[in-house]
């Protein structure tokens, strides 16, 4: 098991990789003429890397506990809604139609693509 300080140095690994990948996605995006933000950029240089090389406990220890956390990171946000000027606020029939459109394309091009991909899966078997 695991002592609190191997812990604290464990999470400490995982935040440094997880930050140089999105510091690295950061120049890329910054050098190349990409339309996609740097913190992306980061993320698929680093599924690619772990595509090769298999991830430590470390790094999947301290991604589990980001992820656990992942919904305290939307509170801002949540709160930032309840003091928007009256400008924005009068475009709420707008923003809800687009929460709605989105989520509902997000919901289906996720079933599309995994039709395709069970589809493809199961001819390759």
């Amino acid at each position: 098991m695991n002592s609190p300080k191997n812990m604290i140095i464990d999470t400490l690994k995982g935040l440094a990789v997880l930050v140089l990948f999105q510091l690295l996605g950061e120049g890329l995006a910054q050098i190349l003429p990409l339309p996609v933000p740097g913190p992306v950029v980061g993320m698929v240089l680093l599924f690619f890397v772990l595509r090769q090389l298999p991830p430590p406990t470390w790094l999947i220890s301290t991604a589990g506990r980001l992820i656990s956390l992942l919904s305290l990171f939307f509170i801002p946000a949540g709160v930032g809604i309840f003091f928007l000027p009256e400008a924005l606020q009068q475009q709420w029939p707008a923003i809800l139609a687009a929460i709605i459109g989105g989520t509902l394309l997000s919901i289906a091009l996720t079933g599309l693509i995994l039709k395709a991909l069970t589809r493809a899966l199961l001819n390759n078997e």
